[in-house]
């Protein structure tokens, strides 16, 4: 992927994105969406997109790591925690909202076409998770807490994946399931 540095390049580059977030909003996945349909939709010559992105695959993970980036900038603050648990409970739901509110960066997460790039976003939230409950004093430093971190992300998203494909959406039902699930999986790893 090749960032734009002059106006004209920035403003295709934005038409270029915003198409291809329209396009996976009206198709409400990641199928069907190709160059020449985001190149249609942004008005742009398909020359332009490969300027910037070399497959429909760095696209997407463009827009992907773009909505990480996002939601990690609106999660909570957080405040002091008494427990792990109740950190862990306020940023389930603060990634959860986050997605019901970004539908374009949820399909991207949860139905992604690349799983390299999930795998690297995981990694990297886990261990975020695991500076942020580590600087509190709430688990021990150690590389299987950072892992199991890690491993909670994907469970999350895991269980929001099957909501998403079943129900079309992040149920409750399943949002206490991704709360059930991860705490009890931190709660194994933990009292090791």
């Amino acid at each position: 992927m090749r960032l734009p540095t002059r106006k004209p390049g920035v403003q295709r580059y934005n038409r270029i994105i915003e198409a291809a977030e329209a396009l996976i909003l009206e198709a409400g996945s990641l199928q069907g969406i190709t160059l020449d349909a985001v190149a249609k939709r942004a008005k742009v010559p398909r020359v332009s997109l490969y300027y910037f992105f070399d497959s429909i695959e760095s696209l997407m993970d463009a827009l992907y790591h773009r909505g990480v980036q996002m939601m990690v900038a609106e999660l909570p603050q957080a405040p002091q925690a008494a427990d792990w648990r109740d950190m862990m409970l306020l940023y389930i739901d603060g990634v959860r909202d986050f997605y019901l509110n970004n539908r374009v960066v949820m399909i991207l997460a949860l139905l992604p076409v690349s799983f390299v790039s999930v795998n690297q976003t995981n990694r990297e939230f886990g261990q975020a998770l695991f500076q942020l409950l580590h600087s509190q004093g709430l688990v021990p430093k150690s590389q299987q807490v950072v892992r199991a971190c890690e491993l909670s992300s994907e469970l999350a998203d895991l269980v929001w994946r099957k909501s998403l494909i079943e129900k079309g959406t992040l149920t409750p039902t399943f949002t206490r399931e991704v709360k059930r699930v991860v705490i009890s999986y931190l709660e194994a790893v933990l009292s090791d």
